[in-house]
């Protein structure tokens, strides 16, 4: 890394550029987060982190969702505060109200899911909030006692995790539609370097997340990947899917 940040810069000012050591950050990939070997830029060390924002999602050293997840609700109940005179308005339908939830709300909130590796904790986390979103619209207090698949019903909504799964499998097609030179597609079946494992439980991977929604299709990885191939019959798969998913749930 420091070789080819020497290279970056060395060839930067043949052209009268220079790296930005105050905006160049250093963030490790393991699950035990290093800094050793530091990477110096202009003769100065570069910060390391264990996280930043890149893209508008947060990037976590264990390759972890957990902070990302916490942001994008963040961020989303912040712009539901903001319409709180549009969901209390009595004079608007609960169709249009709807239609802003879903451009406005979801869209935030689900920016960047597909490449989410899916905990049931995190899973919980964002159905919490979409049903908590929904009954604010409805005025809906908890000591009603509204269930939460009534509360979908009454809005004609689908529960996070069936978005999701299919924003998720959709996004998995496209990337094994990919040339095999780009990177996405290479990841997909890319296997780390075998290292000593750690006590417990390993951490979720997307990879295993894909597979758990390819059970739903009655698929294995190798039979996905030449389903893909055909985009509308992939797309009629996932619809399936997503149906399937729909009578599962229980939330």
């Amino acid at each position: 890394m420091q070789e080819i940040t020497h290279r970056v810069e060395k060839t930067a000012l043949h052209v009268g550029l220079y790296i930005n050591v105050a905006k160049t950050k250093v963030m490790p990939v393991s699950n035990e987060y290093n800094t050793s070997g530091v990477i110096i830029v202009e003769g100065n060390p570069t910060e390391y982190m264990e996280e930043f924002c890149y893209l508008g999602s947060m990037m976590q050293h264990n390759s972890s969702c957990d902070a990302d997840i916490r942001s994008r609700i963040g961020k989303a109940n912040s712009v539901f505060a903001r319409l709180n005179r549009i969901w209390k308005d009595r004079k608007l339908s609960l169709q249009i109200k709807m239609r802003l939830y879903e451009s406005l709300i979801l869209s935030t909130l689900l920016y960047s899911a597909e490449t989410w590796n899916m905990t049931v904790a995190n899973r919980k986390k964002l159905e919490a909030a979409h049903h908590r979103w929904l009954q604010k619209i409805l005025r809906i207090s908890w000591v009603d006692r509204v269930t939460n698949e009534e509360v979908r019903w009454r809005t004609g909504q689908e529960s996070l995790e069936t978005i999701i799964r299919r924003r998720r499998l959709r996004w998995f097609g496209r990337t094994h539609r990919m040339s095999t030179s780009q990177l996405a597609h290479q990841a997909l079946d890319w296997t780390p370097p075998v290292f000593r494992k750690k006590p417990g439980r390993p951490r979720k991977s997307w990879k295993s997340t894909i597979k758990e929604d390819l059970t739903l299709l009655g698929l294995t990885w190798d039979e996905a990947k030449e389903e893909v191939a055909d985009r509308e019959e992939w797309r009629c798969r996932v619809a399936r899917c997503a149906t399937r998913a729909r009578g599962r749930t229980k939330v």
